[in-house]
C-alpha cells in the first residue's frame, strides 16, 4: 500500500477538498491510503467522506509565522508514520517549511499542486502585503523544495512557480468531475424547477464561496440591472462565506431579495444545475473553477470572468466576458438557452476532465520515479 499525506487549507468548504474527495472514489484505497494534515482536523471530521472512508486525520496547530519551531516538530512527527508520498495543496506563497522538511527526511514524492492565481482578501492593503510576501518566496522556489509540481492550469502554474521553474516540469491536472453525475436529465430539471416554484422564470446560478475571490456583488449588480429589461430573470446563489451578509444587504438595497435565492451549500448541486439555465461565474481570479467544469457538463450557458484561463472553455456554450457590468447586463438580458444539453457530457469526457480519467493520472504520478 502507498500512503499518501495530503496537506490542506484551513477552510473545509473549499475546491481542494473538494478535489481530493472526488478522486477518491476512483481510487483503489486498497492500493493508496489517503490521510490529511490540516488545521481543521474535527470538522473535516464531520465530513461524510470521512464517515465512509475512516482516512486518518493529523491535526496541524501552529504556523511558520507564529511559532516556526512549533511547526516543524508537528511536520516531523507526523511524517514519521511512514508517508511514502506528501501532497501539498496551495494557494499562494508564505513558507517552505513542509516542503523543506519532507525533502530533507526522504520523503520519496513531494508535490506541490496549485489551485489558484490570486490572494482572496478583501482588505486592499492586506491583499497587497500577502502579494509581496507571495512574489517574495516564489521567487526563491527552487526543485529543491519539491520534487515534483502540479497545477490545475497553466495560468495556476505560472502564479505559483514563475519563470525559474520550465513549463514542461509542470503537471498540469485538470479539476475533473464525474460527469455521469452531472449529465443533463429533462425530468430532473422539471421536478427541481416546480420545487422551487420557478417553471416559467429564467434561472441565473452561481455557486461558489460568498468571498472576494468569487465577485458576487458583480453578479448581482448585473442581474438586478438586467432584471429591469427582462423580468423572467431568476437569480440563484449557492454557497457560504464571509462576504453573505453583505450581499444579501445589497439584494435589498437593490430591490432584489424576492428576486435573489440565497441556497447555502447544497449536497444534490448537480440537481439544481439542471434547473438553471445559464450559469455565471464573475470571479477575479480562478485555478480552473470545478463548479464551471459541473455547469458545462450539465450543457449549461455560462458566462466567465476573463480573469479565469481559457482553458475553462470546454464547449461552445461557455464564454469569457470582461468584469464590465454594461456587457454582462446585456449578456444576461440577451441571452437564450441551451436546448441540446444532452450532448454535452461526451465532450468533457472526450477531454480528459472525467474522473475515471484524472484518477489514472493521479496515480500515475504517485508512482512515478
Amino acid at each position: 500500500m502507498k500512503r499518501i499525506l495530503h496537506m490542506t487549507p484551513p477552510e473545509i468548504k473549499n475546491g481542494v477538498y473538494r478535489y481530493i474527495f472526488n478522486h477518491m472514489g476512483y481510487i483503489n484505497q486498497e492500493e493508496y491510503q489517503f490521510a490529511f494534515l490540516t488545521k481543521v482536523a474535527e470538522e473535516l471530521k464531520q465530513t461524510k467522506e470521512y464517515g465512509e472512508y475512516r482516512f486518518p486525520v493529523h491535526s496541524l496547530k501552529h504556523t511558520e509565522r507564529e511559532n516556526k519551531s512549533a511547526l516543524e516538530r508537528e511536520i516531523k512527527s507526523t511524517l514519521k508514520e511512514g508517508y511514502d508520498v506528501i501532497h501539498l495543496h496551495t494557494s499562494s506563497w508564505r513558507g517552505f517549511s513542509i516542503e523543506e522538511i519532507a525533502m530533507d527526511m526522504g520523503i520519496k514524492k513531494v508535490i506541490v499542486h496549485s489551485h489558484s492565481t490570486g490572494i482572496d482578501v478583501t482588505d486592499n492593503l492586506e491583499r497587497a502585503e500577502r502579494l509581496a510576501e507571495h512574489e517574495k518566496y516564489k521567487e526563491r522556489f527552487t526543485l529543491r523544495y519539491a520534487t515534483d509540481v502540479c497545477a490545475c492550469s497553466r495560468l495556476a502554474g505560472d502564479w505559483l512557480f514563475g519563470a525559474q521553474i520550465p513549463r514542461e516540469k509542470i503537471h498540469i491536472l485538470p479539476n475533473a468531475i464525474d460527469v455521469e453525475r452531472y449529465r443533463f436529465r429533462p425530468e430532473i430539471r422539471l421536478k427541481k424547477r416546480r420545487e422551487l416554484g420557478l417553471d416559467d422564470r429564467i434561472i441565473i446560478g452561481n455557486v461558489g464561496r460568498y468571498c472576494y475571490q468569487k465577485n458576487q456583488e458583480f453578479l448581482i449588480r448585473t442581474f438586478s440591472a438586467a432584471r429591469q429589461q427582462n423580468a423572467k430573470l431568476f437569480l440563484i446563489l449557492m454557497g457560504e462565506g464571509i462576504a453573505e451578509l453583505q450581499l444579501k444587504e445589497l439584494a435589498k438595497e437593490l430591490h432584489m431579495e424576492a428576486e435573489v435565492l440565497f441556497m447555502g451549500w447544497q449536497e444534490d448541486v448537480e440537481e439544481y444545475l439542471q434547473a438553471m439555465d445559464v450559469f455565471c461565474l464573475p470571479s477575479r481570479f480562478e485555478g480552473l473553477p470545478i463548479s464551471a467544469i459541473e455547469a458545462q457538463a450539465a450543457g449549461l450557458k455560462c458566462l466567465i470572468s476573463d480573469a479565469v484561463s481559457e482553458e475553462i472553455l470546454l464547449t461552445d456554450q461557455a464564454m469569457l466576458l470582461p468584469l464590465e457590468e454594461g456587457i454582462w447586463q446585456k449578456a444576461l438580458t440577451d441571452i437564450e438557452a441551451n436546448d441540446a444539453r444532452e450532448l454535452y457530457g461526451r465532450k468533457l469526457q472526450e477531454q480528459g476532465y472525467d474522473l475515471r480519467t484524472a484518477a489514472g493520472k493521479l496515480t500515475e504520478l504517485y508512482d512515478g520515479n
